[in-house]
Formats: C-alpha cells, sequence, structure tokens
C-alpha cells in the first residue's frame, strides 16, 4: 500500500524568536499540519521525533516533545539525524501494518545557542580533527576539492549562493532572502578559504511537522495526499581521511534507492530540492545525481537553506514542505508549471556525509 503525505505543517523560519519558546514553534506547526491534514492528534498513532539532545540542550530530549505534538502515551521514535530520515522512518514503520498515521516532527531553536560553530566542532573526533581553528575547515577542503577536480571555478559556487538567497526574497518563509551580486559572495569575510562567509546558510529557528498515512483511507481522509513513492539513505566513510571530499557518495546511492524504489528515472523529476548548507555542497549533491555542477531553475526554487537557514535537524523540513506545497500547486510566487514529480534530499551537514532522499508524487 502506498503511503501518503496526509499534511504538512511550518512554523518560521525565524533569524532569533523570542517571543516563542521551542515547545510553541512544535505546537504551532502541529497544529497546522493536523488541520492541513483533516485529522486530530487523537487519531494518530505514533510520532518520530528528530532532535539531538546535544543541540536541543537537554538530556532525552524527545521526552519535552509529546505534550506539544499530542501524542501523550503513544509511541514516540527519535531519530537523532535529518529530518528526511525521520521520514524514511516513518514509512517503514507504516508499512510494517502496526500503525495507520504517524507524525514527523523536527525543530531548532538556534537563537538558544550563543556558540552554534561549537556544534560542528564536536562532531568531529576529538583526537585527530579538531585542530583549533573554524569547524567549517572541512567545507573549505570539500570546496577546493570539487573545484580542482570538476573545474568549477568560485564565481559559479558564488552565483549558486547569490542566486538562492534571490530566489528567496519570493519565499515568505525565508529569513534570508536577499538581493546579492557574485562580487558581494566573494568579498565576504573569509571562513576556511576558497569558502567565505555568504557562501555558509545562516542558523535559524522553525519547527516543521509532517503527517504520514497509508492505504487508500488516508488518501481518502487528507485533502490533498501527496505520495512518498521512493526513499532511500546512505553514509559514507565517517573517517573524513578516508573519503573522497569531492563527491557525495552517499547522495548518489541514496538517489538510486529512493529512484528505484519509485521505478523513476532522474529524467522524470519535475523539481529537485537539494541540501545547501554551504553552496558548493548544492552543486556536489547536483553531480551525485548526475545533474550539471550550475545553477538550475528547477533546483530549490524556495531558495534552500540559504534562504531559510540552517535548522539543524530541521534543516531539510523546509525543504520537504516547500515540495509538498509545489506538488499541490500551492507554492505561489515561484510555483513551477506542471511539477508533478518532486525530489527531496537532506544531508546531516559536516563532518558527515550521510544524506537521504524522497522521492514525492502528486
Amino acid at each position: 500500500m502506498s503511503v501518503v503525505v496526509m499534511g504538512v505543517g511550518y512554523c518560521g523560519s525565524f533569524p532569533t524568536s523570542g517571543g516563542h519558546s521551542y515547545r510553541e514553534l512544535i505546537a504551532r506547526a502541529a497544529a497546522m499540519a493536523y488541520q492541513d491534514a483533516n485529522i486530530t492528534p487523537e487519531e494518530v498513532d505514533g510520532a518520530v521525533s528528530v532532535e539531538e539532545d546535544f543541540v536541543s540542550g537537554y538530556s532525552i530530549a524527545d521526552e519535552y516533545v509529546p505534550d506539544q505534538i499530542g501524542m501523550v502515551r503513544k509511541p514516540v521514535y527519535t531519530i537523532a539525524g535529518d529530518f528526511l530520515h525521520g521520514i524514511c522512518s516513518a514509512v517503514m514503520q507504516l508499512r510494517t501494518g502496526q500503525f495507520q498515521t504517524v507524525v514527523v516532527e523536527a525543530y531548532s531553536k538556534a537563537s538558544n545557542i550563543l556558540t552554534k560553530d561549537e556544534l560542528i566542532n564536536f562532531a568531529y573526533d576529538p583526537i585527530f580533527n579538531r585542530f583549533g581553528v573554524s569547524p567549517h575547515y572541512l567545507a573549505g577542503i570539500e570546496m577546493r576539492s570539487f573545484m580542482d577536480r570538476y573545474g568549477v571555478d568560485s564565481q559559479t559556487i558564488a552565483s549558486v549562493a547569490a542566486g538562492s538567497r534571490t530566489l528567496a526574497l519570493a519565499n515568505p518563509l525565508a529569513p534570508y532572502g536577499e538581493k546579492l551580486a557574485v562580487d558581494d559572495v566573494l568579498g565576504s569575510r573569509p571562513v576556511a578559504e576558497p569558502l567565505t562567509e555568504l557562501m555558509i546558510a545562516r542558523p535559524a529557528d522553525a519547527a516543521v511537522v509532517a503527517v504520514l498515512g497509508i492505504g487508500p483511507e488516508a488518501a481518502e481522509r487528507a485533502s490533498h495526499p501527496i505520495t512518498i513513492s521512493g526513499t532511500g539513505w546512505n553514509s559514507a566513510n565517517s573517517i573524513i581521511e578516508r573519503r573522497d571530499h569531492s563527491f557525495s557518495e552517499a547522495t548518489e546511492r541514496a538517489a538510486l534507492m529512493a529512484l528505484g524504489e519509485a521505478e523513476l528515472d532522474i529524467e522524470e523529476v519535475d523539481v529537485f530540492y537539494l541540501a545547501d548548507l554551504y553552496a558548493h555542497r548544492l552543486l556536489m549533491h547536483q553531480l551525485a545525481l548526475n545533474l550539471p555542477p550550475e545553477p538550475l531553475p528547477f533546483v530549490n526554487p524556495d531558495g534552500g537553506a540559504q534562504g531559510t537557514g540552517d535548522l539543524f535537524e530541521a534543516t531539510s523540513g523546509p525543504r520537504f514542505f516547500d515540495a509538498v506545497r509545489m506538488l499541490r500547486e500551492e507554492a505561489g510566487a515561484h510555483q513551477m508549471e506542471d511539477a508533478e514529480v518532486a525530489l527531496v534530499h537532506g544531508w546531516r551537514g559536516l563532518p558527515t556525509d550521510s544524506c537521504a532522499v524522497v522521492v514525492l508524487e502528486g
């Protein structure tokens, strides 16, 4: 039986959200998702919570989630990964036959964190990979390796960052939309040469919730159901000295898995939502999907994470939200004509090459 997206909710993004606690962000996104799905929390069988204790600042952070999404005394399964990893987990749970509806939740309260770069630094091996420099150093290595191997220049990568921020001006949910030129990006503060500050997505606060169901009952219940026709995930070598830093092997393998399950070729996908926490990473992910390493009009029409921000575990959530809205023809100013198949990609962030891919059909 087919798994469908019954409803989605999104509260954000905000550079800072002093007027909302993280619980209020989650509760608002959940209320939106349940209304969109034409369902009540009491009818949901379980949930997948996507958080990392260290980022949230609490031990067993998922214990602070059930109230907001209406899962009191119901199973809540936690994924310490990207939002799309949570979607993949929920799909598997639904296919066991033990659940009819599952909700997936993730959030970011980046404005509560004083030393955001230390989160990245903490993820590196404490003996071999913490050098007392910017933890974005690996992104600089990736960017240089990618440029050297594929003949891509820094102007092309800067045009990706500038183009994404400009596209985000058409997305009311993207706080970092602005009119940028290539020279603005290249001339911004160096972080880890050739990487500059405006090539990196800025942190933001948000919460995203998706309600998934299985079978014809779920499709009939939802006002605008979207089918999840394929899921895939993969993680490349965690030892960064043994990894190819010019290519995202995990993206390639996760996409092959998802497209294989969906029985689709890459040419049949109409719109792509790809992880772009760093501008060069967007081009790396395009290459892994056999797309050319250049700005493309059907990739991240919402402005990507460059526009909506780095939301930690929830970063791919706005891409998933926008993909659902795009296939419903509800994307507003950046709506694409005849978009029927969307591929959504999520990356866990540095220092990993851990990725997930979901294929949606309208």
